[in-house]
Order: C-alpha cells, then sequence, then structure tokens
C-alpha cells in the first residue's frame, strides 16, 4: 500500500486554512500545520495524533519558519508531496494617499514573499515527489472594484505571476491558484464590520457590502478544492488560476 501523502499547509488554524487541514484528514493525508496561533494546531494534533500532525507555530515571513516545517516533514515523515500556501492577511484596506509604506511591506511580506520563502525550503523535496503546490489567490488581482484595496489586490496579482514563474522553471512540479471567492471568516466579517482601520468611505462600503454579501462562500467549499487539488491534481493543469466552483476544477470539488 503507498504510504499517505505529506502536505505543508500554511495559515493552517483557521478559516480557509484549517477546512483545508480537515479534508486532508478525511483522505489520510499527514500534515505539518503553520500558524502565528497554537491553540488550533496543538488541538488538530490532539484530535488525530503526533503520527498524522506536527505542526510549527511561527511567522511566515520569517524564512526559519518554512524551513523548519519542511524540516519536520522530512524529518518525521521522509518527504513532502505538496504545500498549500494559504497563510496571508488583508491589511491594509486604505488608500494610497493614506496608509504608511510600511503597511504595503508587511502585507508584501506575508501575502507574497513568505511563499517565496516556503518555495525556497520546499522546492528540493518537491522535485524528488514530483509534488504539488496550491496557492490561495483573488480575483482581486484580476480587477480594481473598490477603493482601499490596492494592497491587497496587488500581492495576489504578484502571487499569480508566481504561479507562471514556477511553472516556467520547475517542470516536475503542478502549481495551481485557487479563488475562493469571498469567504465567511473574521477577516471579511471584521471589513464588513468596517475594521482594519476601512479607508473606504460609508457609501463606498456599502456597496461593497451590496456586492459581496450574495457571494459568501463557507471555508469548506473552497478549502476542500485546495485539498483535493494538493493530493490529486495532475500536471495537465499546471499554471492553472480558476475560481474553486469552476467547471475547470469540477473533477476536483
Amino acid at each position: 500500500m503507498a504510504q499517505s501523502p505529506v502536505v505543508i499547509v500554511t495559515g493552517g488554524g483557521f478559516g480557509i486554512g484549517a477546512a483545508i487541514v480537515s479534508e486532508l484528514m478525511e483522505q489520510n493525508a499527514r500534515v505539518v500545520l503553520v500558524d502565528l496561533n497554537e491553540a488550533p494546531l496543538e488541538e488538530c494534533q490532539a484530535k488525530h495524533g503526533v503520527g498524522r500532525v506536527q505542526y510549527v507555530v511561527g511567522d511566515v515571513s520569517h524564512h526559519e519558519t518554512n524551513l523548519k516545517a519542511v524540516e519536520v516533514a522530512v524529518n518525521t515523515w521522509g518527504k513532502v508531496d505538496a504545500v498549500a500556501l494559504n497563510a496571508g492577511i488583508m491589511a491594509p484596506v486604505m488608500r494610497i494617499a493614506e496608509v504608511e509604506p510600511a503597511a504595503w511591506t508587511k502585507i508584501f511580506n506575508i501575502n507574497v514573499v513568505a511563499h517565496i520563502s516556503m518555495l525556497k525550503a520546499v522546492i528540493p523535496e518537491l522535485r524528488k515527489t514530483k509534488g504539488r503546490v496550491a496557492f490561495t489567490s483573488s480575483d482581486a488581482a484580476d480587477k480594481v472594484s473598490f477603493p482601499a484595496w490596492g494592497a491587497y489586490g496587488a500581492t495576489k496579482a504578484a502571487v499569480n505571476y508566481v504561479i507562471k514563474v514556477v511553472t516556467l522553471e520547475e517542470p516536475d512540479i503542478t502549481a495551481v491558484g485557487l479563488y475562493p471567492g469571498v469567504v465567511n471568516t473574521p477577516m471579511v466579517q471584521a471589513i464588513l464590520k468596517g475594521g482594519y482601520n476601512n479607508g473606504m468611505t460609508q457609501e463606498e462600503l456599502q456597496r461593497y457590502i451590496e456586492n459581496i454579501t450574495p457571494r459568501l462562500v463557507e471555508p469548506h467549499q473552497p478549502g476542500s478544492v485546495i485539498a483535493n487539488l494538493v493530493l490529486k491534481v495532475t500536471p495537465n493543469f499546471k499554471g492553472e488560476i480558476n475560481f474553486w466552483d469552476d467547471k475547470e476544477f469540477a473533477c476536483y470539488q
């Protein structure tokens, strides 16, 4: 019998990340979870056992965190089959003229540079296993719909470019991106309530709420697709970036 796959999941404690992990557990994967918050990682390990779940508590924008995650996977199970690059933040939701440049630096470090860091650490292992990488991206990369979303959209545009670069540079690795849509997570709920030092006017915020509320999906919907992608996506999907419910990903829904 083939050994169950080994998957690293960043941002694995809450929201979409936790949903990814839940589906991976259902499919008998072994996981290394990475998150800033230890409590949900510890709970997951207690539920499923150390033979199924290992974790690293740390900031993914620090290279040592990602190096440690790969080290834990290899030292525990001897390989890495796949990575779900899910960690990310939304702030600053502010206009360019009003935001400190350091806030853009922070979101790029977490949403983009952290992915590069993990790839740097894990690509040698993924080459051995002809592995898979799934990036949680966003259609904010493709269109500018609302003021104050420049930083977030720019990071996701960069993520999409990185997917294409990995596809070009690593012929033995299958990299794909997924647009989860508007997911009912604490981050989105905070935006709806005017959090994150919201840079939209009340009128703009109301238009945003009216636009996204009918489209809200629950974390398990895109999360299960991401889990299936990291476990099963085939090389003919290299470089694909689609919504979780697009027909192109139908076989992974």
